[in-house]
């Protein structure tokens, strides 16, 4: 029988990657920052919250168990298919992954990242970082620099690489809208009303935050194709750029010919609230849905750049002093499936503090991380993805009745800014962006 995955003959996890130790730390800062103009000095500052756990992000143990949970699952569909993981800013880098796959024989590689939803850092980005490896490999250049392993990991590169290899990798559309998506928020966000409740805030007294990571505004105006896009407005392939003369947009089979249904990276957080609102009620015996707000954490940058907002601990305060507070507070980053840095400083130790000062009773839900009802959507949507690629008619799942369902992004959505496709530069404060 051919593999359900078939005609891929491996899987790539994609993530942002962290430190291992504490000599990752800077040089780990150095590459998430690099081409910014971002001091040592600002970054040593950063770097501090790393320190405080050892020099380690969670992030890398929370994609071991997921990238396990995952081999797991393809392998009780019957898939034989390798799965490895590859990281934008360190060990092991893309170019690294793709390198092992080539060596075991694979040469067609479907590529899943750990971002939920569709914008510029958690979308278009990573086709950046895929294109780039595809690159060195071409040539052959993706080897160890032989200047050491900071500039290794500057280069994006590990290990002895290998000659040229010609390789084709294709992506998953986000999955927020997933029904396993839905199902690992509202366990987590009922854990944490029940951990309230021991305390003795009763559900109805609680004020539910959902949290995400902070983007700039002009990179939110443009996650989403702009109006007037239709089914003429078709996903094109990077490696037939539409900006070159006379190149015609290659539409992929099945997937997204109408991007009626697409939008922004905000737009997508409340898409998935208003679906998890009714079950939560129902869940926890309301008579009407809690009251929920949008929040974010992790704003970078200077002062004077517009990002998201409010912020966590801003919400929090606000909260606090207002007429009538709530009872208790349920804190759910569900802008992120596993524990970054942003999630165990920002809301464990920054967030819990400024509720503890307020003495307003705080819980944290957990991430979605390896819930099995997750971790079978994902595999769903490698199974999506492999249908396309075969050319079989494709309706893709939806919780929220919405896109992103493209796998390729169109040359109108993600982009860093509103207007324009320049990168953004500005100074990252954890840097772990897979919001």
């Amino acid at each position: 029988m051919s593999d359900p995955l078939a005609p891929y003959d491996a899987v790539l996890l994609l993530s942002y990657g962290g430190p291992q130790g504490p000599d990752d730390v800077l040089p780990f800062m150095r590459n998430a920052t690099a081409g910014r103009g971002v001091p040592d000095s600002r970054l040593a500052e950063v770097s501090v919250h790393y320190r405080r756990f050892g020099g380690v992000s969670p992030i890398n143990a929370r994609n071991a168990e997921l990238l396990g949970a995952l081999r797991a699952e393809l392998a009780a569909r019957g898939s034989r298919l390798p799965v490895a993981i590859g990281n934008r800013n360190w060990h092991p880098f893309v170019s690294e992954a793709l390198r092992g796959l080539a060596d075991a024989g694979a040469r067609r590689v479907l590529a899943m990242t750990t971002a939920a939803y569709g914008s510029y850092s958690g979308c278009r980005q990573y086709h950046e970082d895929l294109a780039g490896a595809l690159a060195l490999l071409a040539v052959g250049s993706d080897g160890a620099t032989g200047r050491g392993p900071e500039a290794d990991a500057a280069a994006r590169v590990g290990g002895a690489g290998g000659g040229p290899v010609e390789m084709v990798v294709d992506k998953t559309r986000p999955f927020y809208n997933t029904p396993g998506m839905l199902r690992a928020s509202a366990d987590a966000i009922v854990a944490a009303y029940d951990e309230l409740a021991a305390q003795g805030v009763p559900a109805e007294a609680v004020h539910l935050i959902l949290v995400t990571h902070s983007i700039p505004v002009p990179m939110e105006r443009g996650s989403a194709p702009g109006g007037g896009l239709g089914a003429e407005s078709g996903a094109f392939d990077p490696r037939c750029p539409p900006s070159v003369p006379g190149s015609p947009p290659v539409r992929e089979p099945g997937v997204a010919a109408d991007l009626s249904t697409e939008i922004s990276y905000v737009e997508q957080h409340l898409g998935l609230a208003h679906v998890l609102l009714p079950v939560l009620a129902q869940r926890l015996g309301l008579d009407s849905p809690p009251d929920l707000d949008l929040a974010y954490c992790s704003r970078s940058g200077p002062p004077q750049a517009r990002w998201l907002e409010p912020d966590i601990n801003d919400r929090i305060a606000a909260l606090a002093a207002a007429p009538e507070p709530p009872g208790g507070i349920v804190v759910a980053p569900i802008g992120f499936i596993a524990d970054h840095m942003e999630v165990v400083f920002d809301l464990d130790i920054e967030a819990r503090e400024t509720a503890e000062a307020l003495a307003m009773p705080y819980a944290r839900a957990a991430t979605a991380g390896t819930h099995p009802a997750l971790v079978t959507s994902l595999a769903d949507l490698l199974a999506e993805r492999a249908a396309v690629a075969r050319g079989e008619s494709v309706v893709p799942t939806s919780t929220t009745g919405a896109g992103p369902f493209h796998t390729v992004c169109p040359d109108s959505c993600c982009r860093p800014s509103g207007g324009d496709h320049a990168r953004d530069h500005r100074v990252t404060r954890h840097s772990e962006e897979d919001s």
